[in-house]
């Protein structure tokens, strides 16, 4: 299920210190490790092979798996997909995303999904007659159904990681043998361009076991103000349930209860033309980020999928020609996020997130951000060409960017023009050693920043923000976080921010996957991407338009008039786009990095070893 339509958290990004280096390098072999070269063919075939039939792996992952639901918003997480791609049909979605960021349909699944009208928009699937669960369910338009009504944005108490798409369905209809031909129709006057990134499948004869109404329609749900709660209840039960379920190649055999470790078998009932190759394929937790190479080295691990940095490829290379790596400029990038509910940063209304003493504070923070000497400490050892990022809906490598940020002075590290800003603001007590007052006369608190446990990459980047913010009299904790979904949605006490630092990792569905990001939430539930509650109605209105349009050049028009207010706005500050990697031994055949959010893993099926 590899989500391809939404943006995923990059919860493991991680750059290793000067101990891996040493580690490796000390018993490193003459030999150099084999960088995986693009071939004639492209991205899509890197490492091309034939398996033959055997074998088990080990596979390395940065976070413990904490929520078995991706299409949670507390689950949407990418050392999550990298395992979940095993036990949903390769990937688990219509289309498969492939590594250079195109898209084809996954025969695994479906004969064929067509776009047959385009008013109302109507799209037909049919599924493939011998596709079935591991318990011999067939795979119906129940499932389909299901899965639209979860992320419809109807109930406001399940938190889906995106309901784009699915909020403006009028109709998802069954017919034919077994009930396999889906007819999915949208509203009059809807349209949806990323059609193709739709539907990752959940199993509704489980969630009907736990307390979804299979009758239930969608009229009922929009009726039920406060919720359905067998529906939320069967959302939960995905939430919290180690997968008995998979219609993928393989399925889990057995997790450990803290979630640091997944065994992954083949499953009999699998019905793909290919695979699965492998008679066992284990994730592992790595949750020291500086062990990663070292376990590569030595033999505890096949494969790592770890954040580039100078170390880390340094450390690969050294391990000798029994590894192979690939690294790639991926559709990745870091930021830091304001929590708008913070009532000195904002508040929960819109007219309290404008207020001009409010915005100025937000403007001033992220203006004194100096992501030049953030990229030289971080992505700039790896890359000397990095080079800071200023949008938050496209990449340099995609034709769509624009610079949306500079013209701002966002991220320039200008301590003058920050004071200026909270100056005129009224602010007092601005400079080193102060404590920064608001016009009120009230002091601004210590603000709490969070980053992901083990990512000394982020860490060093918080440290930085830290050594800005004081020279205006902001004192700013930094802390980890050994949860990253439930920090963002913000799950207890224990997991709130005010700040944070993580990643988005890009699908090829840019029109609705960058909307769900800075689309207002209805309600006191995150219901897509935007977990700092930042809310302003004109960027909501130039999202739905490109949105509702199949103009792709008009979408793009639009959403970067809506990153211009963004950071107007100064709710979130982009730092730098982050390359790829994966590194695996020399003698597995069709591991590959992907670009997208799927991951290395979205072709776990042809893993193997090479004959």
């Amino acid at each position: 299920m590899s989500g391809i339509r939404r943006r995923r958290l990059a919860a493991g990004m991680a750059v290793l210190g000067a101990l891996a280096l040493a580690a490796t390098a000390c018993s490193s072999a003459a030999k150099t490790a084999t960088p995986v070269t693009k071939s004639t063919a492209g991205l899509n075939t890197i490492n091309s092979g034939t398996p033959k039939k055997g074998g088990s792996i080990t596979v390395g992952i940065e976070k413990a798996i904490t929520n078995w639901n991706s299409l949670d918003a507390n689950g949407n997480t990418e050392d999550f997909i990298y395992a979940e791609n095993g036990f949903y049909a390769a990937p688990g979605s219509p289309y498969v995303p492939n590594p250079d960021g195109s898209v084809s349909l996954n025969t695994n699944l479906l004969t064929s999904a067509t776009l047959s009208s385009t008013s109302p928009q109507t799209v037909v699937y049919q599924i493939n007659p011998k596709a079935v669960w591991n318990d011999g369910t067939p795979i119906t338009a129940q499932d389909f159904i299901y899965n639209w009504l979860t992320q419809a944005g109807v109930d406001p108490n399940i938190s889906a990681a995106s309901t784009s798409g699915y909020m403006d369905m009028a109709s998802v209809v069954g017919s034919g043998a077994n009930d396999q031909t889906v007819t999915v129709t949208w509203k009059t006057g809807k349209v949806d361009p990323d059609w193709k990134g739709l539907f990752d499948l959940l199993p509704a004869h489980l969630a009907a076991q736990h307390g979804y109404n299979t009758s239930l329609t969608l009229a009922q749900l929009t009726a039920e103000t406060k919720g359905d709660k067998g529906l939320e209840a069967s959302w939960t039960w995905f939430d919290n349930t180690v997968p008995t379920w998979s219609d993928g190649p393989y399925e889990v055999q057995s997790a450990s209860s803290d979630g640091t470790k997944v065994v992954e078998v083949p499953n009999p009932k699998w019905y793909g033309a290919t695979g699965p190759y492998l008679d066992k394929i284990t994730f592992v937790t790595i949750s020291d980020s500086t062990q990663e190479v070292p376990a590569l080295q030595n033999g505890e691990v096949n494969i790592i999928i770890p954040q580039p940095s100078q170390d880390i490829v340094t450390g690969v290379k050294a391990i000798g020609s029994k590894v192979k790596y690939q690294v790639d400029a991926g559709l990745t990038f870091e930021h830091f996020d304001f929590n708008m509910q913070n009532t000195f940063l904002g508040g929960k209304t819109e007219a309290a997130q404008e207020d001009p003493v409010k915005l100025a504070l937000r403007q001033a923070m992220f203006t004194a951000t100096n992501r030049t000497a953030i990229i030289a400490r971080t992505q700039g050892l790896v890359d000397p060409t990095a080079k800071p990022l200023n949008s938050r809906m496209f990449v340099p490598s995609q034709s769509q960017y624009a610079d949306n940020v500079s013209s701002y002075d966002l991220g320039n590290g200008d301590i003058a023009k920050a004071t200026q800003l909270l100056k005129t603001a009224g602010y007092t007590n601005i400079g080193p050693g102060e404590h920064l007052t608001t016009p009120s006369g009230q002091v601004v608190p210590t603000f709490l920043m969070r980053y992901t446990e083990g990512n000394t990459e982020r860490a060093t980047e918080c440290q930085i923000f830290a050594e800005e913010m004081a020279q205006l009299g902001i004192s700013i904790k930094v802390e980890s976080t050994d949860d990253l979904g439930a920090t963002l949605t913000q799950a207890d006490a224990n997991h709130t921010y005010d700040i944070i630092v993580f990643a988005w990792v890009d699908t090829p569905f840019w029109d609705t996957g960058n909307a769900p990001l800075y689309e207002s939430n209805p309600g006191t539930t995150v219901t897509g991407g935007n977990y700092g509650f930042y809310t302003n109605s004109q960027v909501d209105s130039l999202l739905q338009q490109a949105t509702d349009t199949t103009n792709l050049t008009l979408a793009a028009s639009l959403e970067n008039q809506a990153d211009k207010i963004v950071s107007q706005d100064s709710y979130t500050l982009p730092l730098f786009q982050k390359d790829t990697m994966v590194a695996f031994d020399s003698d597995l055949v069709n591991v590959r990095d992907n670009l997208t959010s799927a991951g290395p893993s979205y072709n776990i099926q042809d893993w193997g070893f090479a004959q």
